[in-house]
């Protein structure tokens, strides 16, 4: 019985909160506010920070956070990447796109499109750091040591 309860109360918080974010929000329940990208020898660490909607938080906590992860994955829309640790605010990833280049120590992150606007974004290397608003695309790839 009790079961049934928790199943019926879920249904009705996803049917709700789904028929609120399609109205409200075009970014639906996950909001990346802001991407931290650090580029090292051969990858990238990124860390994201984002809200959910409270209802899913609820959701996410009884049935799990696979949609989360990949609602995530979607609207950071990188590919070869791990996800190193997420939770309810933040989550850090693996991004595994970086490129050698003449085999000098150089190293290339492409140029990337993401899977939504991102308020804010910032790359560092080890000789600059650099700070983007609002963009949903970094349109030159960098190259670093």
């Amino acid at each position: 019985m009790k079961f049934g309860l928790v199943m019926l109360i879920g249904c009705f918080l996803i049917l709700v909160s789904q028929s609120f974010a399609a109205t409200t929000d075009s970014e639906g329940y996950l909001r990346i506010e802001s991407v931290m990208i650090s580029l090292m020898p051969g990858y990238a660490e990124v860390h994201t920070e984002y809200v959910l909607e409270d209802t899913f938080r609820v959701l996410a906590f009884m049935f799990g956070e696979n949609d989360i992860r990949s609602r995530l994955l979607q609207k950071l829309a990188f590919s070869n990447v791990s996800v190193i640790s997420m939770n309810y605010t933040a989550a850090d990833l693996k991004v595994y796109d970086v490129q050698p280049v003449y085999g000098d120590g150089l190293y290339w992150f492409p140029a990337h499109n993401f899977g939504c606007v991102i308020p804010e974004v910032v790359i560092s290397t080890n000789l600059s750091t650099e700070r983007y608003e609002n963009i949903s695309a970094l349109e030159n790839g960098i190259v670093y040591y």
